[in-house]
């Protein structure tokens, strides 16, 4: 059976060491040995930190880079086994959501914030019925915050979670893994 894919959303800026980069080494590291390949960005910060736990656990990785960020100095990330290279950030984006089974938001800026966006807005439309675990702190709060709106639909499969421990768990029980 093809192990499932999780799409990693986070920052690129997130420093080594940091309490968000540790999350995402620990959320890397805890799927795959749940047994998912992950994908992400393919870049620095959060990006770098899931797949370096990923690697650690002896997991697959999948970075998706664009030809767009060759001239802002974004450094690829030594941990990715395979890269998926988009002409623009755009298709990138499509590419992630196109590739994800699952999905897992980490804290992160506004680009993190667009892929939230995107993957959600996605969900609304019944486009995919994907699971959606929101890990970050601050994420959620933008989810939150949302959620009062009465006219923003919330997909059904958009979780809040406490730990990466949990969003396994919750990402395994929606796509029959584990």
């Amino acid at each position: 059976m093809k192990s499932k894919i999780i799409v990693v959303f986070g920052s690129g800026t997130a420093k080594e060491n940091s309490p968000v980069w540790k999350e995402a080494y620990q959320t890397g590291f805890l799927l795959a040995q749940a047994g998912f390949t992950i994908v992400n960005g393919g870049y620095d910060g959060t990006m770098l930190a899931s797949a370096k736990g990923a690697k650690e656990a002896h997991g697959k990785t999948i970075g998706v880079t664009t030809d767009e960020y060759a001239d802002q100095g974004a450094q690829k990330n030594q941990f990715i086994d395979e890269e998926i290279r988009m002409p623009t950030w755009r298709e990138r984006l499509f590419k992630l959501m196109d590739l994800g089974d699952g999905f897992m938001v980490l804290d992160g800026g506004t680009g993190t914030l667009v892929e939230l966006a995107t993957v959600w807005e996605m969900a609304a439309k019944g486009f995919h019925h994907k699971p959606i675990a929101i890990l970050g702190r601050h994420m959620k709060s933008v989810v939150c915050a949302l959620k009062s709106n009465s006219e923003v639909i919330v997909p059904q499969k958009l979780k809040l979670v406490s730990t990466p421990k949990a969003a396994i768990r919750y990402l395994s029980r929606h796509l029959d893994h584990g």
